[in-house]
């Protein structure tokens, strides 16, 4: 059996894109138990969830405060798909591009 390795970076990328763990997984081309495993280890809530009802002012406020998908999913306690989506249907992107930006 071959063990593919990938940075907690790259996994982030991937995860703050709202992808789930079994889109993770395949492009990595790990296993889905890999990509499970490293979202716990990292205190993220799992991705494959089904999309959660939340209230979009809340997203909306947090996205307006600067705060990336992954960072508006861990205050809400939700998952960054469901995020997302409320961001995508308000129109709007995540943050994470424009920090970074601003990081280098």
């Amino acid at each position: 059996m071959t063990f593919t390795k990938f940075s907690d970076a790259v996994l982030l990328e991937l995860y703050q894109q709202g992808l789930t763990n079994k889109e993770i997984a395949h492009r990595l081309q790990v296993t889905q138990a890999a990509v499970h495993y490293r979202i716990e280890k990292l205190g993220l809530i799992n991705n494959c969830h089904p999309l959660q009802n939340m209230n979009p002012q809340q997203v909306e406020i947090l996205h307006g405060l600067g705060v990336t998908s992954i960072g508006i999913a861990l205050l809400l306690k939700t998952n960054v798909q469901t995020v997302s989506h409320h961001l995508t249907e308000m129109g709007l992107q995540d943050n994470y591009d424009w920090l970074k930006k601003q990081l280098t």
